[in-house]
């Protein structure tokens, strides 16, 4: 069985949905518009599956893909799709903080008396530190269960114990 890739990906356009950066496309019907979506939130699947292939170290070749059928060649659970919306959201936040070191620059004297682009900073690098930390928070605990199961995996320590007195 396998899962296709728009289960992550609009799990991530649900948290982009609102963000008007995401969706502005000039001189583009809806259709090509979407399509522009679609393509750009498939980058941001790639570095999720690397960033989860990375801090997980999943059983090989679980997170492979046909690109022709557009699908997952394995079955991912509910929760891989969930993780990875939202490592993808985690990488599109991760753009918009080169945009940081250049708002001074677009703002007049009088301007900066009546918006505080720092107060836009810091909320900002708060909201992505936050997603960060649940990002950090979901990784260590598909890490330390088991995919199907969903249960703690754990070192069955009388395994190793041989019965024998030293």
């Amino acid at each position: 069985m396998s899962t296709s890739i728009q289960k992550p990906i609009d799990s991530f356009l649900l948290r982009v949905e609102a963000d008007r950066s995401f969706w502005q496309y000039f001189n583009l019907s809806e259709s090509e518009a979407m399509g522009l979506a679609r393509q750009r939130a498939r980058n941001y699947l790639q570095e999720a599956i690397a960033l989860l292939i990375l801090n997980c170290s999943p059983e090989p070749g679980l997170f492979e893909m046909d690109a022709e059928l557009g699908v997952f060649v394995n079955d991912l659970t509910d929760v891989e799709v969930y993780i990875l919306g939202s490592l993808m959201f985690e990488a599109y936040l991760t753009r918009d903080i080169a945009k940081l070191k250049t708002m001074n620059v677009n703002f007049t004297a009088t301007d900066l008396r009546v918006f505080d682009p720092s107060n836009a900073r810091s909320t900002f690098m708060d909201m992505y530190r936050a997603v960060q930390a649940e990002n950090r928070l979901l990784l260590d605990s598909y890490r330390n269960t088991d995919r199907l199961t969903g249960s703690f995996k754990s070192i069955d320590y009388a395994s190793y114990d041989d019965g024998g007195e030293a």
